[in-house]
């Protein structure tokens, strides 16, 4: 019986770290599970300032841009993070899927001053309008927000 018991519990923790290491979609980015649980409930953090995160936006690398954009996306709101991303979006150098990803990091932002912007990439072609429209209704406030990001009552 306790053997029975033991590998029933081996076999449960084999399948959930399996489900951790399993890709999830977080807007259009994809991530271990187990890494958006961790962002999830603040465990693990990008320790870099604002002010870093901006310079990286301006990396030649991809993928630092990505965490950069990440990043931004699940602090509190910072108007300067959201001019950055605008400018960023603004930019020729970008690539399609990156502007994506910083239109849904504004969607996360909850950026009130990007609605307006992101109203005028309606029907353009060159933005995932799923994303677009997406990020739309989360700053308008008819997508829910995520608990941690609720405002707490004073």
């Amino acid at each position: 019986m306790i053997k029975a018991v033991g590998l029933f519990f081996l076999i449960c923790t084999l399948l959930f770290i399996g489900f951790l290491m399993t890709s999830y979609k977080v807007g259009p980015v994809k991530k271990f599970r187990g890494v958006v649980l961790l962002e999830y409930f603040g465990i693990l953090k990008d320790k870099r300032s604002n002010t870093e995160l901006i310079q990286a936006l301006q990396s030649s690398d991809e993928k630092e841009q990505l965490n950069a954009i990440t990043a931004m996306a699940y602090r509190e709101h910072s108007s300067e993070n959201v001019e950055a991303l605008l400018d960023y979006l603004k930019s020729d150098k970008v690539t399609p899927r990156m502007k994506n990803i910083a239109i849904w990091a504004l969607g996360e932002l909850h950026a009130q001053e990007a609605k307006e912007f992101l109203y005028s990439l309606r029907g353009n072609e060159e933005f995932e309008q799923y994303e677009v429209n997406k990020a739309i209704k989360k700053i308008e406030g008819t997508w829910s927000k995520p608990f941690w990001k609720k405002e707490k009552p004073q």
